[in-house]
């Protein structure tokens, strides 16, 4: 086996590769080096957004914000507690008893208590019986106002969660921040969990892939380096970008796939170049020129995917696709960098330490002969595989979408099970409630007549929309104001007190329709045309109004993403193999397994198919989760397709005939990329296990994206397609030639 040609060709890669062989110390002490600076980064702290409340560049969340901003204590620093048990009833001496003594412990919390609510202080009055008793009465709720911002409540809640119990009585606890902490804890969870399942499993496949310790060791250095790296700029640029908690689970769910992937390409390029014969700096050249510069193609068409995903500005994908976009960058750094400078530290010793394990490393020529026998009859192998893709895919047709909630965590968590007992069981929360929030012009008094006059007929207009059951607020009643403040029924200063500041008035409307619903989308709809014309900025926040603004948004974007990222996709594959026909196949291709992974997360996620086994709710995708899949699962599709054209495109300028260049190509990509895909599989699969249901089911989408990738449509529709089309996939106008 003589070295690849390559060796002799001097491009800026090649150059790279022997600057890093001869400064290999250099290299390598500046990549240990960026340890450090990844640590004062970390060090440095971050500003993420709350990923669980709409952005603020959407109505919703802009309601939310001024509501935050101008009213710090409000209903979100209420904690609420749920006393029940299973034989005596809240009117009983008894369970009067037991819960008075259990809120004692409320002393002990580090926060002023403003307002302690329970059924027992007005025992005659059914409207403050419908928010503290369940409809059979073994429940009461019992509502606690505490002083403070939500960080000060949110530092505190461990005390809060803690130190309410009971000896006889069942305790739970719910609450906006409670629900939001334990968003961000399991999140956390499902990061390290994800990890502690994928790095192990990669590792192992490694050793199965290389069969020595010293080359399964290199890519795992890799992961060691760029996970730091890209954390500690996902917090610096959290202080310029609006960045949420979700960017450090790209940058792991990413960053590891891509980081093993890159490093297993290149070292298995490195030893194939040994094996014939190259001295190590011919090796390492090489090995930068080819597998060097597949990569970097390989990483630019995932980075487009990625890029598609900040065109969805009124979300927090972009903050999404920049944690991903961070971790492919640090991946590449490192592989085109320090992995080269290793490598020239090892030379032949890459094979050192081999590993006793059977079928570790076995060169055979499955992939060659499977390829050849596609190839006798492309037609008899592409259209089953193509039906195949279709049916996965065809689910997608009925796919529900929803903005999200509390259904996103797991069934059996305190907080999600006391607010749906809250919402099931207590009269006065059946219904839905959709904020508004009243936004006063720059000297405009709240406190006058005349504002509330101005309200009055908004109010009277929303009371007339089908499925509104109330609207009840001191601004909607303009008599209150001839009566001085201390004159108001106790309610109304109560209300006026909590939702009204020099800026902002938050009115709550009463609804029939629960969120998510299409009656509910209608509602908040019907709502903003009462308020557009009305001379007053009035906000529509809420649950529904975020769903609403959301797939409106998507709807109005998706279009343009599609476009960008199959164009310049389509334009990145010519570069890389100056072909017409074959980028446009390699995107078809791609989007037949970025299909299918949507038909099957609709059939699993939607409809339950999995329920039980991963302990979710079934319930219609989240919002985000196609237009994220589609931006990630597309760029990570086309990253095979580019390392395994790479090498078809090689064999073809040294051969000149296509059947056996696509043979030759998949016999010298098919292992590595088999390797790769079980990889990536192997780490998204960690997050298939995470409790936080958008994680989940992208962990689910990209595992079988990867696996449909690297099995149907890499193993039977590439080569049969490339059959058919014959000399035809190269053919390329004379002016790409030169480019």
């Amino acid at each position: 086996m003589q070295p690849s040609n390559n060796s002799t060709r001097d491009g800026i890669l090649a150059g790279l590769g022997r600057f890093t062989h001869k400064k290999r110390g250099l290299v390598t002490a500046l990549s240990l080096a960026t340890l450090a600076l990844s640590g004062v980064l970390i060090a440095g702290g971050n500003e993420f957004e709350d990923g669980n409340q709409p952005p603020p560049s959407i109505e919703a969340g802009r309601a939310l914000q001024l509501v935050s901003e101008e009213l710090p204590v409000t209903s979100t620093n209420t904690v609420t507690y749920i006393f029940s048990h299973g034989e005596w009833d809240w009117s009983e001496d008894r369970f009067e008893n037991d819960l008075n003594a259990s809120l004692i412990d409320l002393q002990e919390i580090d926060l002023e208590v403003l307002s302690v609510s329970t059924a027992y202080d007005d025992k005659e009055n059914p409207v403050h019986l419908a928010q503290h008793v369940s409809q059979d009465g073994k429940r009461t709720a019992v509502f606690v106002q505490f002083g403070g911002t939500d960080e000060q409540v949110e530092h505190e809640l461990g005390n809060i969660k803690d130190s309410i119990s009971s000896e006889n009585l069942e305790v739970l606890v719910t609450g906006s921040l409670v629900i939001s902490h334990d968003f961000d804890r399991l999140l956390e969870q499902d990061q390290i969990r994800a990890e502690i399942i994928g790095l192990p499993l990669s590792f192992l496949i490694l050793l199965f892939v290389f069969g020595t310790l010293s080359a399964a060791a290199l890519p795992m250095a890799i992961v060691a380096l760029m996970l730091p790296l890209a954390i500690g700029l996902s917090f610096l640029i959290s202080h310029y970008f609006p960045m949420t908690q979700y960017s450090t689970s790209m940058i792991s769910l990413i960053g590891i796939a891509v980081s093993i992937d890159y490093s297993l390409f290149m070292i298995s390029r490195f030893r194939e170049e040994l094996e014939a014969g190259a001295t190590t700096e011919d090796a390492i050249a090489t090995m930068m020129h080819t597998a060097g510069r597949a990569i970097l193609y390989s990483g630019a068409t995932v980075a487009v995917g990625l890029c598609s995903l900040f065109y969805f500005s009124e979300t927090h994908m972009p903050s999404m696709g920049m944690g991903a976009f961070i971790a492919v960058l640090g991946a590449l750094l490192y592989s085109l960098t320090l992995l080269p400078a290793l490598l020239s530290f090892l030379g032949a010793r890459i094979n050192s330490l081999r590993v006793p394990i059977p079928g570790a490393n076995r060169k055979t020529k499955f992939w060659e002969t499977f390829s050849t026998q596609v190839m006798k009859n492309p037609v008899r192998w592409l259209v089953p595989a193509m039906a195949v893709l279709l049916l996965l895919g065809s689910p997608f047709l009925n796919v529900q979408l929803t903005a999200g909630g509390v259904e996103a965590l797991p069934p059996d968590l305190e907080s999600r099970q006391a607010l749906e007992i809250l919402e099931d069981e207590f009269p006065a929360f059946t219904a839905s409630v959709v904020p508004l929030v009243v936004v006063f012009e720059e000297g405009q008094d709240p406190y006058s007549k005349e504002a509330a006059q101005g309200m009055e007929s908004i109010c009277q207009g929303i009371r007339g929309i089908i499925g509104v059951i109330s609207i009840e607020h001191p601004m909607c009643k303009p008599d209150l104001f001839d009566l001085e403040f201390e004159q108001w029924p106790e309610n109304d200063r109560i209300l006026w007190q909590t939702t009204v500041s020099e800026n902002i008035a938050m009115i709550d409307v009463a609804t029939t329709f629960a969120s998510g619903t299409d009656e509910a989308e209608q509602l908040i709809k019907d709502i903003r045309t009462q308020t557009v014309d009305s001379g007053q900025e009035v906000l529509v926040g809420g649950w529904s109004s975020f769903e609403v603004d959301m797939k409106q948004h998507l709807s109005d974007r998706i279009p343009i993403v599609l476009a960008f990222v199959l164009i310049l996709t389509m334009v990145l594959v010519w570069m890389q193999v100056r072909s017409v026909v074959v980028p446009v196949k390699a995107v078809l291709m791609n989007i037949l397994s970025v299909s299918a992974s949507f038909g099957l997360i609709v059939v699993v996620f939607q409809e339950g198919l999995l329920a039980d086994a991963l302990n979710f709710t079934p319930q219609p995708l989240d919002l985000m989760v196609p237009p994220l899949v589609f931006g990630i699962a597309f760029g990570l599709s086309m990253d095979y397709e580019v390392l395994m054209l790479s090498r078809i495109h090689e064999a073809w300028n040294e051969t000149g005939d296509n059947t056996l260049a696509v043979s030759t190509g998949l016999q010298a990509s098919g292992s590595l990329i088999t390797g790769a895909a079980a990889i990536m599989i192997a780490v998204f699969s960690g997050f298939i296990f995470a409790d936080v249901m958008i994680i989940k089911s992208i962990g689910f989408a990209l595992a079988i994206a990867v696996f449909v990738d690297a099995t149907i449509v890499r193993a039977i529709v590439v080569p049969s397609a490339m059959r058919l089309m014959g000399k035809a996939n190269w053919w390329s106008p004379r002016f790409g030639k030169g480019v």
